[in-house]
């Protein structure tokens, strides 16, 4: 049995987690989905999630290496929005403008993450916006920034005859949330990255701001509650997968020795450990002259037939030995005629 360690699965469901925790830190009025939130809770919830879901990194290195680039890179991108969200509210020089609800009034530079310019979801907000020059035939937008890209949510534009420098009006803030709701079915709240803007022929306007439209609470409406769930099944499913992941590692290192290693793709493991070898089947070693104190002696050569007694050594021959060869050798010769003497 393979260990399986998941990390695409991993940063899947990591990805996924990260986008519902950001959604759910807008719709509670807890943070925007600026660039530096976006991209920062995303960087951290694929890592986290990838890290568990891998557990043995020598298994899979190559896959965990490129998830863990994607990551830096996304950490790079929030790190650049840490300019926007330390600036707060902006607007441009010569231009002025400002807003009052029944919670707050306050302009858009005096805005910011942490002090947003709050409003009821059935409140009225009055405005007024002034510039120094006289903008004809200008255009105007309004929209949210959601991750550093602008969306657009409302447009105008007017010829301006009347030469007006400054404008005035009010805004019901439910008709506005009922016309997003009715289209969209999804009930809005939370903080807002607001972006607007002025063009014209002698000059324009630009300003940022941060809105907070109160909610009806943390599980009120449709958006919420789905958010919720969302939550509680990939947390559910992300513990599953790492108990699987966990077996999968712990039944193969049982199944393959703890001193079994596997490499590469999982599903391709590398070699089997190797068995001890008996010290018997290695082959002799040639002696050298700092080992054999006999070494550079010259033995004699023993017959292919001899017999080693058990206090023999290899080379050497015994005077049993010489004197069994004698008898034999004189056994086998035939009698030429007596050599010997005569007395």
């Amino acid at each position: 049995m393979n260990a399986r360690p998941r990390p695409l699965l991993g940063s899947l469901l990591g990805l996924l987690l990260g986008i519902v925790v950001v959604a759910l830190l807008w719709q509670l009025g807890v943070a925007p989905p600026d660039r530096l939130i976006l991209f920062g809770v995303l960087a951290l919830t694929v890592l986290v999630v990838t890290v568990i879901l891998t557990q043995r990194v020598a298994l899979v290195r190559k896959r965990f290496v490129v998830i863990m680039v994607l990551c830096g890179l996304m950490a790079g991108v929030a790190v650049a929005g840490i300019p926007d969200v330390v600036a707060g509210g902006s607007l441009t020089d010569g231009c002025s403008a400002s807003g009052t609800s029944s919670l707050d009034s306050k302009t858009p530079d005096q805005t910011s993450l942490a002090d947003p310019f709050d409003v009821t979801r059935t409140d009225t907000v009055v405005w007024t916006g002034e510039s120094q020059g006289v903008f004809t035939d200008w255009n105007g937008a309004l929209g949210i920034d959601v991750g550093g890209f602008p969306i657009k949510i409302w447009s105008s534009s007017s010829a301006n005859e009347d030469k007006e420098r400054s404008n005035a009006g009010s805004e019901d803030v439910a008709a506005y949330l009922e016309d997003i709701e009715g289209s969209t079915g999804i009930t809005l709240a939370g903080t807002y990255h607001v972006y607007g803007s002025l063009d014209a022929a002698e000059g324009g306007c630009d300003m940022s701001a941060y809105v907070r439209v109160e909610g009806a609470g943390a599980f009120a409406g449709a958006l919420n509650i789905a958010l919720w769930i969302a939550l509680a099944v990939l947390l559910i499913t992300i513990l599953i997968m790492a108990l699987v992941v966990r077996r999968s590692i712990t039944n193969a290192v049982a199944a393959g020795g703890a001193t079994t290693v596997v490499t590469g793709d999982p599903g391709h493991p590398g070699p089997a450990p190797l068995a001890p070898t008996d010290p018997r089947d290695a082959a002799p070693r040639e002696q050298t002259k700092g080992e054999d104190p006999n070494y550079g002696e010259t033995t004699e050569t023993r017959s292919r037939g001899d017999i080693l007694s058990d206090s023999d050594t290899p080379g050497s021959s015994s005077a049993t030995d010489t004197d069994d060869a004698s008898e034999s050798d004189d056994g086998d010769r035939a009698p030429e005629g007596d050599d010997r003497p005569k007395g």
